[in-house]
């Protein structure tokens, strides 16, 4: 059941991110799309391994939901608060558009623990959560401003 629920909302990310405007290039795209997977991977190995706060499911349904949630729900709702943090729209848009990104990776977030793919060892904490996405969401959006620039090159000596 886990698996399908995840592998439903995976696909209406996908839809949402086709609809979004882009204002990323594809190389731009997969290159943030690879940053975010070895971002989130890092965190959340750190977080489940090493640390052992969140213990992981040991059912294989349940993992493969959660590794559905891992390399295409979270990096693509990510993909797209970076977009709309480095649009041509007004700075006020991009940080409201960009914040908005962090209602959908919350509701994630609840339906994960809803299913039980992760198992906190202490109680759950919203404003964890929110931290570390938003945390996400400003590095990647610093990651992604330096790249798209880096397009532009040295400046042509006269």
């Amino acid at each position: 059941m886990s698996l399908a629920v995840f592998a439903l909302v995976a696909w209406l990310v996908m839809i949402g991110f086709v609809f979004v405007p882009k204002w990323l290039i594809l190389t731009e795209i997969c290159f943030l799309y690879f940053i975010i997977g070895v971002l989130s991977v890092t965190v959340f190995t750190v977080l489940d391994v090493n640390l052992q706060w969140v213990p992981t499911t040991r059912d294989v349904e349940k993992s493969l939901a959660l590794d559905v949630c891992r390399f295409i729900i979270i990096p693509f709702l990510l993909m797209m608060a970076a977009g709309f943090l480095n649009s041509p729209l007004r700075a006020r848009w991009r940080w409201i558009l960009g914040a908005a990104m962090l209602v959908p990776l919350m509701a994630d977030d609840w339906l994960i623990r809803a299913f039980g793919l992760i198992i906190f060892t202490s109680r759950w904490n919203i404003v964890y959560s929110l931290l570390m996405y938003l945390t996400f969401i400003v590095v990647l959006a610093f990651i992604t401003r330096w790249f798209t620039r880096l397009e532009r090159g040295a400046p042509k000596p006269s």
